[in-house]
């Protein structure tokens, strides 16, 4: 699936729902008071209750209305069987608290979001069952058994939440189908794995941040197909980065940065590709060279098991939004301290610094959309040409890539088009 390609799905499934949302809170709470009646307000009644389940269960609720939930702590056992938006107040100061037992929000019917909670103390903070075309974003599931538990549901979302210190697992997607899995801190998970599907297909993992888990920090098991796992980190697990199950086929994974995991990827299931046939992923334990300097090892990176990353990065994969919905992917091994692109004259400006004491010198790999630069290029460093650059590194109609080195300091960098350089 290409960068674009991911960047305008997520955009669509989200957008009218952050509009949506925006517009609510404004009516909702424009001074900050809590309603007379109770703190959960449906704002499509303008009824208020003093419980989240009385809102949700009240007759007057139908499906397509949103129930706010202003800031406090809630110590119940929500079930969501209608078609809602659930919002609450403030991601940290809404809290649902199981009370160490039950699921803290259980989630049966389709079409329903859940955002901007804090959700702790349960044995599952949020769990949903055949709840197609759902979208759990921007909650805090901590302190629980299982955090985030997507079982027999297509279509869902799952994106800018923050699972963290769990007993058992992060986020798992289990039989379920044409899922997004983006964008998600999963942490501390002290007895199981971060971040996992089971026998689900088709599945998109997406710019996660997997760590400090026990078993792995990003799998696919029991029959996961077709999925792509791309732009995550996976670092500081115990016993694997990324592991996939024998019977686990067909999957593309690429441009994750595996960092220090106690084995950095298992799999031998050959139908599994860990690269696209020009990248592949960062491997912090790689000891290849680049000796034609184009920011891909000259040898292949062998994994546990039997596959092979026949495109092994020599620096950490990064991607950066721009304002017109394109993702410029920078592959370095400098520290990117900041990204900025200019649509009025085309440029790109970056801050790098060195990523070790003793580097001295540095690359960045660049792979540019021609939406937004189709001309040929010139890099500056500090006002400088470069050590040595490749302008016509590859192109496949869509992209280029540009590969440029330097020695290492605290260094600007200037991508424009060769019309403005003078």
């Amino acid at each position: 699936m290409s960068r674009k390609l991911v960047l305008i799905l997520v955009l669509l499934i989200l957008l009218p729902f952050l509009v949506y949302v925006t517009l609510l809170y404004v009516r909702f709470n424009p001074e900050g008071k809590v309603p007379p009646g109770g703190p959960v307000r449906n704002i499509n009644t303008g009824l208020n209750y003093t419980t989240i389940q009385a809102a949700i269960d009240a007759h007057e609720t139908l499906d397509g209305h949103t129930i706010l939930v202003k800031k406090g702590i809630y110590h119940e056992h929500v079930v969501v069987n209608k078609s809602i938006l659930l919002i609450g107040e403030n991601r940290t100061t809404t809290v649902i608290d199981g009370n160490g037992t039950g699921i803290d929000i259980r989630v049966t019917a389709n079409s329903v979001v859940i955002k901007e909670f804090t959700v702790k103390n349960g044995t599952v903070g949020i769990y949903l069952y055949r709840a197609n075309n759902s979208l759990v974003m921007e909650n805090d599931v901590v302190f629980n058994g299982d955090a985030i538990l997507v079982y027999y549901s297509g279509n869902c979302t799952i994106h800018q939440n923050s699972a963290g210190n769990n007993t058992n697992r992060g986020i798992l997607v289990s039989n379920s189908w044409n899922f997004t899995v983006s964008s998600n801190n999963v942490y501390g998970s002290k007895e199981m794995y971060g971040l996992n599907t089971n026998a689900s297909t088709n599945g998109l993992i997406f710019q996660n941040h997997a760590y400090k888990n026990y078993f792995d920090g990003i799998g696919l098991g029991l029959g996961s197909a077709n999925c792509t796992v791309s732009g995550n980190i996976a670092e500081n697990n115990k016993l694997f980065g990324i592991w996939i199950d024998t019977d686990s086929e067909n999957n593309l994974i690429y441009r994750n940065n595996l960092i220090n995991n106690g084995l950095q990827a298992f799999d031998y299931n050959l139908t599994n590709r860990w690269d696209d046939g020009v990248e592949g992923n960062y491997w912090s334990d790689y000891a290849g060279v680049d000796s034609n300097h184009d920011g891909i090892g000259d040898s292949w990176y062998d994994i546990e098991g039997g596959n092979t990353d026949h495109y092994p990065l020599m620096g950490m994969f990064h991607s950066f939004n721009t304002s017109l919905g394109y993702a410029v992917d920078v592959i370095s091994n400098s520290t990117i301290e900041d990204f900025q692109y200019f649509d009025y004259n085309k440029t790109i400006i970056m801050h790098v610094s060195n990523m070790t004491i003793n580097q001295t010198f540095g690359f960045c790999r660049v792979c540019i959309p021609h939406v937004l630069m189709n001309e040929t290029y010139q890099v500056t460093v500090n006002g400088a040409e470069p050590y040595y650059w490749n302008y016509t590194l590859f192109d496949d109609g869509d992209d280029r890539w540009i590969y440029f080195s330097y020695q290492h300091s605290r260094l600007e960098i200037e991508i424009i088009p060769s019309f403005h350089y003078s």
